[in-house]
């Protein structure tokens, strides 16, 4: 049972996302459907983080750690939505190169560090 903990959860997890956004895309044609698949991804990959930490040891209560994770996450998907921009992150971003790619890395490390 461990080891479908391990590997088997975080498969499912990806099985059943893929399904939910290509179900999402198929049959739910509006001008709110770039939005919510955008939600519906950010949410598995913030799952996602979280099923990768099986950690067994005594969790902290720590709060701060959850509330930064909340927050970044919020944070980077109110700037993918458009929904507030600031040019100055925006610039440090291109001068990283940060994408779309380490942005979903970001959210994975929120989700695994929320249940941390």
């Amino acid at each position: 049972m461990n080891d479908f903990r391990k590997l088997g959860v975080p498969f499912l997890l990806i099985f059943i996302s893929a399904l939910v956004t290509k179900l999402i895309t198929t049959y739910l044609v509006s001008d709110i459907t770039p939005t919510l698949l955008k939600i519906i991804i950010v949410i598995a990959l913030c799952v996602f983080g979280a099923t990768l930490n099986v950690s067994r040891g005594k969790r902290h209560g720590n709060v701060y750690k959850k509330l930064i994770a909340i927050l970044i996450v919020i944070f980077l998907l109110f700037m993918q939505l458009n929904l507030f921009t600031f040019s100055s992150v925006s610039n440090i971003f291109g001068f990283f190169g940060v994408d779309a790619f380490y942005i979903n890395m970001l959210y994975i490390f929120c989700g695994y560090l929320f249940v941390d």
